[in-house]
Parts: C-alpha cells; sequence; structure tokens
C-alpha cells in the first residue's frame, strides 16, 4: 500500500519509485490487436520525462506556463506528462484532432488554447506533420478557424537524463483539466499537486491497489477518468496498467476482453455505454474462451449508469466468469479530482411521480400500479475530511432525508477552481449552505441526488431537467425507455431535452427528441413506424406527448468522452441548426397546441418535413 505522507506529492512519490524500483513495470501498451507494443518501467519512464523536462527549458518555457499535450494515445504522452510536471510548466491535456478533419475538430483545441494563454504546443514528430497536411485540407475548405499560433515542440525522440528531485508547492496547480461541456462551454479546473496525492491515496485504499494490481483500460488519456484514475494513479505505484487506444476499443471491443483474460486483469473501468458495446459487438463464443475470473473491480462511472445494461453484461459474460460482485458504480467529476463516492452495492426501485416531485419513495416488491424507475448505487463517502450534503440548488437549504437535491461536497480533493474565471470560481467552489453553524465552502456538483442507507443515489443532471407541468423530469428515464423500442433506434443515440413552451403554464417546457437510426437509409414507412414507436413508447411509459427529430448519427451532440450534449442539442434545435445538417432524416412534431402541457392524452403523430 501506498505511503500516506501527507508532504509528499504524486511526482515526490514517482521518482522515490523510480530510484528505489527501476525495473517496475507500470505500462504496457496494446496495439489494434491486442499485442503488447512497448513497456514503460518506472526507470525508463523518469529517464524519458527529465530528457523532456530539459528539453522544456530549452524552449524557454518557464515554471507556471501552460501548454498542450496534442498526443495521439500511447507511451510519448506519458512522458510527456510527467516531463511537464517536472519542469513546473502546467499540462494541459487535450484531445488530438484528427488531423484529416481540422477543419471540424479544430474549434475546441483553439478555444483551450485560448482559454489557458497557452504558451506551446508539445507534441510527437508524427502528429505535427498529419496536423501540417491537415492545414492544408483545411486550407483548401477555407474554414474561418486557425492552427493555434503558438510553437509547436516535438517531445518524442529526446535523450534521456538523470531524473532529479523537483520541489513543489503542494496548493500550485499541477494540470489543467478541460472539462468534458456536456452542459456549457468546457473550463480549466485547477487540480493541485495535493489534490492529485490525495486522490491517489484515497484510490489506493478504496480499490485495494497495491504492486500486484493488474489493469487493463482504454480510457481517453486526456479525461479526467483515464488521466487521473489510471494514469496518474499508476505513477503513484497504484499497480501495472495494460494500455490501449480508445478507438481500438470502439473498433473491436473484443480486444479489450482478450488483454483482461491475457493479463489477469485485476481492475478495469468504463463507462455504461462500453458494458453495451461489449455485449453487442461480442459473441458467445468468444465471451466462452476469456477468463475474466481474476477480475475484482469493474468500475463504472462518467456517465449514468443504466440498471439494463448492468443486467445484460453479466448475463452474457457469465460463461467467462465474471463476478457480479465485482461490478463497482462510483462518482466523480473533474472538479473534485474524480471521485467522490465509491462502490455502490444498492439498487431501489422508486416511485416515479413521486421522484419527479422531489421525493425518493422506495416501492417494495408487492407494490404494482405504479411507475417506477430504478436507480443504482453509485456508493458512499469514502475519503477522509469529506462532507457532502444533498443541498435544495435555489433555496441552498439542506434538503430532509428521503429528498433529491443538487450534491454539494467538500474535501481535499476539491480542486482549486477554474483558470481565469474568478466569478465562475466562487459560484461553483465556494458555495455555503444556508444553515447557522455551518460554514463548509462546498463544490457545487450540478448534479442532483440522494442518499439512502448511507449511499449516494445520482438521479441526473440540474440543468438538465426538464420541468413540464411543474414535474421534473429526467431526459435520461425518456432515453431509457425509448433506446430498445424500436429496432431501427440506434442505442446510443437517443437525447432527450426541454425547450421553452409558450403555450404552458408557469414558464413550462415542451419535451423534445434527437433519434438517431442504426442504418442511414430509410424508406417513409420505415420512419413513419419508428416515430410512432417512439412516441408511443414516452407516452405510455411517461404520459408525455414530445417533437421528435431523426437522423444518423452525429445529430446527437457528444462531448469527447461520450457524454450526450443535451445543452448544445437544445441550442441546435432552437437556432433550426439541425434542419441544414445531412445527419437529419425527418422532423416530427407535435401538431396539437395542447402538447404544452404533455399530459392532456395521446397526440397525433405529424409526418416529417
Amino acid at each position: 500500500m501506498m505511503d500516506r505522507d501527507e508532504r509528499r506529492s504524486l511526482l515526490d512519490s514517482f521518482l522515490t519509485l523510480s530510484k528505489e524500483d527501476p525495473g517496475r513495470r507500470l505500462f504496457t501498451y496494446v496495439d489494434d490487436r491486442g499485442r503488447d507494443t512497448e513497456t514503460l518501467t518506472a526507470g525508463t519512464l523518469a529517464a524519458a520525462a527529465a530528457g523532456v523536462a530539459q528539453a522544456i527549458h530549452s524552449w524557454g518555457l518557464g515554471p507556471g506556463e501552460r501548454v498542450l499535450l496534442l498526443h495521439p494515445p500511447g507511451p510519448d504522452f506519458v512522458k510527456a506528462l510527467v516531463g511537464s510536471l517536472m519542469a513546473g510548466v502546467i499540462p494541459v491535456p487535450v484531445c488530438p484532432p484528427n488531423p484529416s478533419k481540422l477543419h471540424h475538430d479544430i474549434t475546441s483545441l483553439c478555444a483551450i488554447a485560448q482559454d489557458c494563454v497557452a504558451s506551446a504546443i508539445l507534441t510527437t514528430t508524427a502528429y505535427a506533420r498529419a496536423a501540417a497536411a491537415g492545414r492544408a485540407k483545411e486550407a483548401l475548405f477555407r474554414h474561418p478557424v486557425r492552427w493555434p499560433d503558438l510553437p509547436t515542440h516535438r517531445t518524442d525522440g529526446l535523450p534521456s537524463r538523470p531524473p532529479q528531485t523537483v520541489r513543489t508547492d503542494s496548493g500550485a496547480p499541477a494540470l489543467l483539466q478541460y472539462t468534458s461541456g456536456s452542459t456549457g462551454t468546457p473550463k480549466g479546473v485547477m487540480i493541485t499537486h495535493a489534490n492529485l496525492w490525495h486522490e491517489v491515496i484515497s484510490n489506493a485504499r478504496d480499490l485495494g491497489l497495491g504492486p500486484e494490481t493488474v489493469g487493463a483500460f482504454w480510457l481517453p488519456q486526456y479525461h479526467d477518468f483515464g488521466l487521473i484514475s489510471v494514469i496518474l494513479s499508476t505513477l503513484a505505484g497504484n499497480g501495472h496498467s495494460y494500455l490501449m487506444s480508445p478507438l481500438t476499443f470502439l473498433g473491436r471491443p473484443s480486444v479489450w476482453f482478450d488483454v483482461l483474460s491475457r493479463t489477469r486483469a485485476t481492475h478495469t473501468a468504463a463507462p455504461n455505454f462500453a458494458f453495451e458495446l461489449a455485449v453487442r459487438r461480442t459473441t458467445a463464443e468468444q465471451r466462452s474462451r476469456w477468463d475474466l475470473s481474476a477480475l475484482r473491480a469493474v468500475m463504472s462511472a462518467a456517465e449514468p449508469i443504466r440498471p439494463t445494461t448492468v443486467d445484460r453484461f453479466f448475463q452474457a459474460f457469465e460463461p467467462s466468469g465474471l463476478r457480479p460482485e465485482a461490478f463497482y458504480p462510483a462518482y466523480g467529476l473533474a472538479e473534485h479530482t474524480v471521485s467522490v463516492t465509491m462502490g455502490g452495492r444498492g439498487r431501489l426501485q422508486l416511485d416515479r411521480d413521486a421522484l419527479s416531485a422531489g421525493h425518493a419513495v422506495p416501492l417494495d416488491g408487492g407494490t404494482t400500479g405504479v411507475p417506477a424507475v430504478v436507480q443504482i448505487s453509485c456508493g458512499r463517502v469514502t475519503k477522509e475530511a469529506a462532507r457532502v450534503r444533498i443541498v435544495d440548488p435555489v433555496t441552498r437549504r439542506p434538503c430532509a432525508p428521503g429528498e433529491a437535491g443538487e450534491i454539494w461536497v467538500d474535501s481535499p480533493t476539491k480542486a482549486a477552481g477554474y483558470w481565469g474565471r474568478p466569478e465562475e470560481t466562487a459560484l461553483t467552489f465556494r458555495a455555503t449552505v444556508e444553515e447557522d453553524g455551518d460554514s463548509t465552502e462546498y463544490l457545487r456538483t450540478g448534479d442532483l441526488g440522494f442518499f439512502h442507507e448511507d449511499e449516494l443515489y445520482v438521479t441526473g443532471r440540474y440543468k438538465d431537467v426538464v420541468i413540464i407541468g411543474g414535474h421534473n423530469i429526467y431526459p435520461q428515464d425518456i432515453e431509457e425507455s425509448v433506446r430498445t423500442c424500436h429496432h431501427l433506434v440506434r442505442l446510443g443515440g437517443v437525447a432527450a431535452f426541454g425547450v421553452p413552451d409558450p403555450a404552458a403554464a408557469h414558464a413550462g417546457e415542451r419535451l423534445v427528441l434527437f433519434v438517431e437510426t442504426s442504418t442511414p437509409k430509410l424508406s417513409p414507412a420505415d420512419l413513419q413506424d419508428m416515430v410512432s414507436a417512439v412516441r408511443r413508447q414516452v407516452y405510455e411509459n411517461h404520459g408525455l406527448g414530445c417533437d421528435i427529430v431523426v437522423g444518423t448519427p452525429g445529430l446527437v451532440r457528444k462531448t469527447t468522452s461520450g457524454k450526450v450534449r443535451r445543452a448544445a442539442c437544445r441550442e441546435a434545435y432552437t437556432d433550426e441548426v439541425f434542419t441544414q445538417a445531412p445527419t437529419t432524416l425527418g422532423v416530427y412534431p407535435l401538431r396539437s397546441a395542447a402538447a404544452g402541457s404533455g399530459r392532456s392524452g395521446p397526440q397525433p403523430i405529424a409526418t416529417g418535413r
């Protein structure tokens, strides 16, 4: 188990490890066919990172300057990350745009570079060359967004150097983690050295990590789940991690399980969608050949956990020896250096209408005739000195037991705030409850939930809740009911959101669904049949009418980590951007003015335009 000396930092821990046990294997990279390609030991990584650190100084970059890490998945990213920490600059890991599609993908990169006032881009020679070719293509398309006008330095192929001890201020930013932007503009979260140290200590304790731990992961290296929970935790000595590209998993999910089985992995992690994809894209014959009995923790986090997904996954993978008790739901966010709760074991069936009114009312097994929704627990608060409260997001008063509200949290891993945004930092990271005697400054997570028997249940995003007829409608519940209602609905391609409805009382909303099809070509009859099935399901399950937009993959806006960006979908619908998009196949609005309430009875099905 890790040394828990609070005076240390993750970088100190790694450098000590590299001196005392230089041969310790930390990372092994796997190719698209599941074969090992390169292994980084603590000693080789420290020497390579020291070479990067010296180069950073030679390029004239000083402590505290921000540098974008623009690396494809692979060992060069980890070398550049550690080298940046050793040099004292602040690394900003970002999603590398596809060089062949820079005219589409470069906007976010430019926004991040401008927001953090970056001094340079660190990348690899191969990617820099590909990006140069992409810039030529970008000019051909006359796209108004330019490649960031920053010095670009190659971090691969540098000579190794003897690592040196680096002194760091525990309260200084170690890195900037840009949020996914699922509900707004991405913001740079300032994660300090102290935050990281407390997080990796907590991870080691909660997950039982140590030198004998073996993990296999494909999570994006620039996203907090993969960056902190996997890469930085491994740097601290929390096991040996086999890493593959997310594109490898998306193209061939079986590679993930090939590696898990071959390495006798004890730990892995993924968002909910991955477990669905695993069932759809692997065969019963493959699953019977894999041996996953060594897995002790299969973590699920980063997006809502669907009970139906969990049940299908463990039923399908039972022949592989995967034990249901290995399932390890968790909840976290970048603003809290990831984890808030860990190890969910509970599952509740709740009165759906009561939950819409803000009350978590469990139903017993004999209850019939009551609309129900099933929630999976995200676990208990495990961090020492952590405090989590459920608060009314409007009145800022603590919610009573059994009431759902916004999740507020404070602990040593609460980040320092948003880079260059003092007002937003004060609002989000320094919130106080309207209660005598509690002067704690909390992080407002923006997520809604409740506690039951000391376990946290997350019900949705505050900004995503749709208010219809005075009821709170959780969009993920709508999406869950629609996903399997028709064979042409693409499982990962449904977004539900609300838009202002002038006809509704009390400034209410009406429900809109973006629905992607599983095939790009559909006959008018097939389209109409699918829309009818979707509308029927929404009314029968939720008593609601809705507008429906049907399209091919790409219609539903998502973050780089795969989360549905409902706010972006809402903006596209309100501005009618989707009407000119090649992804749009049809628009099916409700004709009845009574649809504003959403609870006036079945609505006629309109034709597409």
